[in-house]
């Protein structure tokens, strides 16, 4: 039995499919059954059955729990032993929303590879539930997130604070107020009310997602029922679709003005097509952190990852926006 053999299950297992399993492992389905059979043989019993997808036994269950334990207890002594030999080699598994990836990544990624050009990065994307579950179990080093986190056991430090805005499209102001559209979104915007706003269409992300929660919570509190004509995964898309008059949606500040998406440039075609106010009141921003479970060992290329990030945003110029 080797730590090969071990992820190659763990990673058929959670596929419950050959062929994506052994795609997702860059290997041919006959080399990856040929890894499990000899498994198999090796423990005396049936790890799969096919019916007609591939479903672990009970052995096999009991098996899955073992093998990840012996893969993270075998990754956290890596990190051990390489830190004491002063390896810049190691691994950095970091966790991370599918609605930041793409505004932050690109802040962190380049000079942390520049001073880390050996270590093997990795990002897994996925609701605030899932990876915080991943970063109690080990899957991940490090989550950036919002707090407060979950899990008892994280410790967090503080990244940046971000609003949530309303982006109303021009054309669909226009064309439900007429002359009047201007003062409605005055209105809206001295007020907060989303009643004034009660008869046009949303485009929303999905639910589970953090900044969902946030905008169904505002329109229960407010009493009101929004007619969400779309719902995405995607901010960008949810943008998009509200520049072209489809429906209003919300956006965090760090969207708005990041360079690295589309909503954040203010010159933009898109960004001309809607209008920007404040979704809640002036006092109301979320903190994005960054954290790590202090119940497992932290290596020190996860240490130096957690304080160039911080040092990169606290360096970063503060948007004050009305």
């Amino acid at each position: 039995m080797n730590f090969q053999n071990l992820q190659y299950f763990l990673t058929t297992a959670e596929e419950g499919n050959i062929t994506r399993a052994a795609e997702r492992l860059h290997i041919s389905q006959q080399a990856l059954s040929n890894h499990i059979a000899r498994l198999e043989e090796e423990l005396d019993c049936r790890l799969f059955v096919r019916k007609p997808n591939l479903e672990l036994t009970y052995s096999g269950k009991c098996f899955q729990k073992s093998a990840a334990k012996i893969l993270d207890i075998q990754r956290q002594t890596a990190a051990v032993i390489g830190d004491i030999n002063g390896s810049r080699r190691g691994e950095l598994r970091i966790g991370i929303s599918h609605t930041r990836g793409q505004a932050i990544l690109p802040l962190l990624l380049p000079d942390f590879h520049k001073a880390y050009p050996l270590a093997e990065l990795s990002v897994l994307e996925g609701s605030t539930e899932e990876l915080e579950a991943d970063l109690e179990r080990g899957i991940i080093d490090v989550l950036i997130g919002f707090t407060p986190f979950l899990l008892e056991s994280a410790e967090t430090r503080e990244l940046t604070r971000e609003q949530l805005f309303l982006v109303a499209p021009k054309a669909l102001l226009a064309q439900s107020f007429g002359p009047d559209a201007a003062a409605v979104l005055d209105a809206y915007r001295g007020s907060h009310d989303l009643g004034l706003l009660r008869a046009l269409p949303f485009v929303l992300l999905k639910k589970g997602d953090r900044i969902r929660a946030l905008v169904d919570s505002e329109f229960r509190q407010q009493g009101i029922e929004p007619d969400v004509c779309f719902e995405t995964r995607n901010i960008q898309t949810a943008f998009a679709l509200a520049s072209e008059g489809m429906g209003l949606t919300v956006c965090p500040t760090m969207y708005l003005d990041s360079r690295y998406t589309i909503s954040g440039q203010a010159d933009s075609y898109i960004r001309q097509k809607v209008e920007v106010v404040p979704f809640f009141s002036r006092g109301n921003t979320d903190v994005i952190a960054i954290g790590y479970n202090r119940e497992r060992y932290l290596s020190q290329i996860a240490k130096d990852f957690i304080d160039m990030s911080v040092q990169k945003f606290h360096a970063l110029p503060r948007c004050d926006r009305a």
